[in-house]
């Protein structure tokens, strides 16, 4: 929490400090903050500072994990694939169809990051122009979970589109679906649905 209070006071007075001066530098900034954790469930717990969670949620931009937005892995892939054979001067390399299914089944925990490193260790250990799926190193995964996977992302897709249609309006949502309150709420938050 001590951090918390140094960037609060930086957030309210629009100066800094240099290390071992005390004359204040006035500053004139605008702050990213990025998290993987949620920010309300920790101010409730007192892991994180009220007041600095006020300032910094000015205009929260919530961006779902990797496995929720396969769609954009094509593009991920792709932009990351161009980036690796460029910066080790390397001729574009291509997915075949079979490391491109194991990239997409992948659940990705470690989300773009995790992409990243993946698609990087396989570009640059890859002798040929197409990478297979022995080069990208991660773990297969089971037809369940595949299968599980493809549920949750479909189950999603289903409230978001019934929501979008009913105006957000949760009691048609709820009628329409014909489902329980109670289910509707879990999947809201198992989904992470606003």
């Amino acid at each position: 929490l001590e951090i918390q209070v140094k960037l609060l006071y930086v957030f309210q007075n629009k100066t800094i400090y240099r290390v071992g001066s005390s004359d204040p530098i006035d500053i004139d900034v605008r702050m990213i903050v990025a998290t993987n954790l949620d920010l309300e469930k920790e101010v409730e717990e007192g892991r994180f500072r009220q007041d600095l969670y006020y300032r910094i949620n000015v205009f929260p931009i919530e961006i779902p994990p990797l496995r929720d937005r396969k769609g954009d892995l094509y593009i991920l892939i792709n932009r990351l694939l161009q980036k690796f054979c460029t910066k080790y001067d390397l001729d574009l390399k291509q997915f075949s169809g079979e490391a491109l299914s194991k990239i997409i089944r992948y659940d990705w925990p470690g989300n773009v990051r995790e992409l990243e490193n993946i698609l990087e260790r396989a570009i640059t250990l890859c002798s040929t122009n197409i990478i297979y799926p022995e080069h990208i190193k991660i773990k297969e995964a089971t037809h369940n979970n595949t299968f599980k996977e493809m549920l949750a992302v479909e189950e999603k897709r289903i409230i978001k589109t019934s929501s979008e249609r009913n105006n957000n309006d949760r009691s048609k949502t709820i009628k329409e679906l014909d489902i329980s309150r109670s289910a509707f709420y879990e999947k809201l938050n198992k989904y992470n649905i606003k």
